[in-house]
């Protein structure tokens, strides 16, 4: 019986696995255009990022460096994806509150509402105008309307990330 069931496991284990992986294709799949948007997104993001860093405020180029951050950026917004599909899969959709499908396009939307934001300051630092609009703002801002204390908490350490960007 042992030996049987060391035969059996791991290829229920194998079958599990392609399963679960034939699913995140699926789901790949079904988000095709939302991640060709994102990709879009950071190649903006990046070409906007050089001009405003190289030929409006005069600093050294260093292709490794912005080449990392875009990667990463592609990365982490996948990971996004990746998430919502798990919890859409393993939690929201078994509850009834929604499929995988939309919970990782709300993934996604979490990326293009971090990268919208980004290409909206370097759009804005290229023609000089100060922005006024950032979602981060609002954030803080209504956290710190509902939360006083922990909204300017929040507000003193963006404050202190944004100097050490600057710095960077």
């Amino acid at each position: 019986m042992e030996r049987i069931l060391n035969i059996i496991a791991p290829q229920l284990a194998v079958a599990g696995a392609y399963s679960f992986i034939g699913e995140i294709k699926d789901v790949v799949f079904q988000l095709r255009w939302m991640l060709v948007f994102i990709v879009v997104m950071i190649i903006a993001d990046f070409i906007l990022g050089i001009i405003d860093s190289v030929v409006k405020r005069g600093e050294d180029f260093r292709f490794s460096r912005a080449g990392r951050r875009t990667m990463c950026k592609f990365i982490e917004y996948n990971s996004y994806l990746v998430l919502g599909f798990m919890l859409g899969l393993a939690i929201l959709q078994p509850v009834g509150i929604c499929s995988y499908t939309i919970s990782a396009m709300c993934g996604l939307g979490l990326a293009f509402v971090f990268e919208f934001d980004s290409i909206a300051d370097h759009i804005c630092a290229i023609h000089g105008i100060k922005n006024k609009v950032s979602i981060k703002r609002l954030l803080v801002g209504y956290i710190k309307k509902k939360y006083s204390a922990a909204g300017e908490i929040i507000e003193e350490v963006t404050k202190e990330d944004g100097k050490k960007n600057e710095q960077d």
